[in-house]
């Protein structure tokens, strides 16, 4: 009972009400730093890599650059196949003989072998240029003048001047020299003058240029029985030469224009007369030139074209006039004319 009595007694009591405080911590709070800052170490450098020198590297660089840009021109580019070597020399020997066929299929067969090797590329060229098709050649010289000097070599300046020259006009029946005759010799106090009219005839079907016909006349005189070539100072006033039918452009239907050439024989003393005998006319040889190339060649009397024992013309007169220039059919004004002359 009294242990009832005690829990009614702390029952009954009230329990204490809880008390609130403010309690007050202060905290150290660390200074604020700086962001870091990052900074590029440089990386230490790799040590020099040691190069081999361009001596070590080819033995004959030296002799490479020894070599002048003359002795390329002058070098054809080598040929290191023996198979192609032999196919080019036979393609060059059959266009020498004329068998152009023959050198096409060597030269056809080579390009299989090495198709932009210079020498067979220059090989068709010249093949195409002899068939007289140029249009097919000046592509062929194109493309070895487009590879340089230095793999072309001295084929690279040939190209290039077949290039510029362009194709050969082919002077069989393009032009002929008409009848050429004499006039009557023009006297004077001082001696005489000695004319030929010498036509010459162009075929007006064909291309070409005016200003390469060249004709060239040498004239003969008889002294005591026996012919020998007149004597004409060389750039002296004693001779001249001009076209006395207007401009030499062959536009006529009958495709002739004419040039009338002479010189002057001045009078001989007695004495030299007498000595040497007189000199009197005898003969000419006319040559018609179309670039360099003789076209026709006619002579009065004919006999002048064979002298020397039956030796040919062409090789005697050669001989024979080495030092003696012949004169050439200029547009120079070579005084009065015995011809008309075109009005313009």
């Amino acid at each position: 009972m009294m242990a009832v009595g005690v829990a009614m007694a702390f029952r009954s009591q009230r329990a204490p009400e809880p008390e609130e405080r403010i309690v007050k911590e202060y905290v150290m709070v660390p200074a604020e730093r700086p962001a870091p800052i990052s900074v590029a170490v440089p990386k230490p450098r790799a040590a020099p890599i040691a190069m081999l020198k361009d001596e070590d590297l080819m033995s004959n660089i030296g002799a490479v650059a020894d070599v002048s840009e003359d002795e390329i021109y002058n070098t054809a580019p080598p040929v290191l196949d023996p198979i192609l070597e032999r196919l080019l020399q036979e393609a060059s020997e059959a266009r020498i003989r004329g068998d152009l066929y023959l050198a096409h299929n060597k030269l056809s067969e080579a390009q299989l072998h090495d198709p932009k090797n210079p020498n067979v590329l220059y090989g068709l060229g010249a093949n195409y240029e002899e068939f007289g098709v140029w249009d097919k050649a000046a592509p062929f010289f194109l493309e070895v003048y487009q590879a340089g000097l230095m793999k072309a070599g001295s084929l690279y300046e040939k190209a290039a001047i077949k290039l510029a020259t362009g194709s050969k006009t082919d002077v069989k029946d393009l032009a002929k020299l008409g009848w050429g005759r004499m006039t009557t010799p023009v006297r004077d106090a001082n001696g005489e003058k000695r004319t030929l009219i010498l036509p010459v005839k162009v075929a007006p079907s064909r291309d070409f240029d005016p200003d390469l016909f060249n004709p060239v006349v040498r004239f003969y005189e008889e002294v005591d029985g026996q012919v020998f070539p007149a004597l004409i100072q060389e750039g002296g006033t004693d001779h001249g030469s001009e076209w006395v039918t207007g401009l030499r452009d062959w536009k006529d239907i009958d495709g002739e224009e004419m040039a009338e050439i002479w010189y002057y024989v001045p009078n001989q003393d007695p004495a030299t007369g007498l000595l040497f005998g007189e000199r009197e006319f005898h003969g000419f040889v006319a040559e018609l030139y179309y670039d360099g190339r003789l076209v026709d060649i006619c002579a009065q009397p004919r006999t002048l074209l064979r002298i020397g024992g039956g030796k040919s013309t062409i090789e005697e007169l050669q001989r024979e006039f080495d030092e003696l220039d012949g004169l050439d059919i200029e547009d120079l004004t070579a005084g009065s004319s015995l011809l008309p002359k075109k009005t313009d």
